[in-house]
């Protein structure tokens, strides 16, 4: 509780408070402003939030469309990857197939046997050999064969 003092209390604030206050006339204003104005706003509002709804749902299935066109652009060239690298691992199969085929027939044992049981080649016990020469060199080229066919004539002994 709280100490209030010896101060007596003034009891005229009440009663300006219970009595009514005194009423102003009224009176009429014409015009239509105001409540034109709030219905034409209110419509204006609902037309606005339709367009806003329409513009939306719009920007939505465009945007679903570009979407659709990107997923389908994007699964159309993963399958033509697919195709390439398949393709590719064929090649690569087929290189490696041809290359042990080539080193099997290109193979020096192979060939001399061929060449000796099926066309019957035999090794040279002697090689000969040729000896180009230039128009400076023609004497002594023609010496050096004519030298070469008086050894190859000569018997041996």
């Amino acid at each position: 509780m709280r100490y209030q003092g010896s101060e007596a209390y003034q009891l005229d604030t009440y009663q300006n408070v219970v009595e009514a206050p005194a009423r102003r006339s009224l009176s009429v204003h014409e015009g239509g402003g105001l409540g034109t104005r709030g219905r034409s706003a209110s419509s204006f509002d609902i037309a606005a939030a339709v367009r806003l709804v329409v513009a939306f749902a719009l920007a939505v299935v465009v945007l679903g469309s570009v979407r659709i066109v990107l997923t389908t652009q994007t699964v159309t060239l993963l399958k033509q990857v697919n195709v390439a690298e398949n393709t590719v691992a064929e090649a690569m199969d087929t290189r490696t197939a041809l290359k042990v085929e080539r080193s099997a027939l290109t193979s020096t044992d192979r060939i001399q046997r061929i060449a000796t049981e099926n066309y019957g080649m035999i090794y040279a016990a002697e090689v000969d050999s040729i000896s180009i020469a230039t128009k400076g060199e023609a004497a002594s080229a023609d010496a050096a064969q004519s030298a070469d066919v008086a050894d190859a004539a000569a018997p041996e002994a």
